[in-house]
């Protein structure tokens, strides 16, 4: 796991904000330093390919195909060549990372491998980034948006709702459907899904990006769903 320190976790009462919904809605702040050695770590992750082991013959063979080529780019291309200012794609997949730590840690999600492991193109997957499974599960489809030096939980979000009017979420549902429990994946079919929105953060006053978040009208479109976690990544390098 990235290691990460997370200064909050909240839990949302979105009636101060005007909204009314059933929608579980979870805010979480997170800081990550020492990028390299985070780097490193995303490569042993990455690396380590034991979940295919879980999976029936056939499908343990199609998915290490199919992860072999996307690992080799991946650590090759990306997660070995650090710049400073990080790069836009680096940036993302530890944004990712970071966010899958942080609802391991906070809520006990369960991960699911990286969405380009599972898929046939190498990368940029015209997808959600990353999955988990909710501990009431759910799957929980994310999106990860990095800049060096915006807040960009607007990209996030509308992302997000751009990927469902497009039902990049259900088109998702085969693959899925091999690494989550037979409950979640038929809440899913029934419509019952979880979002999460990660995002980087650079401002001296995150709460108030947050808030920014919590109030923008994009986000209430994800309110008709069970769950919304909004994680903002605030990356300290050294």
């Amino acid at each position: 796991m990235i290691f990460i320190k997370i200064i909050s976790n909240i839990k949302i009462d979105m009636s101060k904000f005007g909204k009314i919904t059933s929608c579980n809605v979870y805010v979480i702040h997170v800081e990550i330093n020492d990028i390299n050695d985070r780097a490193q770590e995303m490569i042993d992750i990455i690396s380590d390919n034991s979940w295919v082991n879980k999976l029936k013959p056939i499908e343990s063979k199609t998915f290490e195909a199919r992860a072999k080529r996307t690992i080799k780019k991946l650590v090759n291309d990306i997660f070995l060549r650090i710049n400073n200012p990080l790069s836009t794609e680096f940036g993302e997949y530890l944004i990712s990372y970071s966010a899958v730590s942080a609802l391991e840690e906070c809520y006990q999600h369960h991960k699911v491998p990286l969405a380009e492991l599972l898929k046939e193109k190498v990368t940029g997957n015209p997808g959600f980034d990353f999955h988990t499974e909710t501990n009431t599960m759910l799957i929980a489809f994310g999106e990860a948006k990095y800049s060096g030096s915006t807040n960009p939980y607007v990209n996030a979000l509308s992302q997000i709702a751009k990927f469902i009017a497009l039902e990049k979420d259900v088109a998702e549902f085969a693959i899925l459907q091999h690494f989550v429990s037979s409950t979640a994946m038929e809440n899913a079919l029934n419509g019952n899904k979880a979002f999460t929105a990660a995002f980087s953060i650079n401002t001296q006053q995150p709460n108030r990006i947050f808030t920014n978040a919590l109030k923008s009208t994009t986000l209430e479109q994800l309110l008709a769903y069970e769950e919304l976690y909004l994680i903002g990544v605030e990356i300290c390098a050294k």
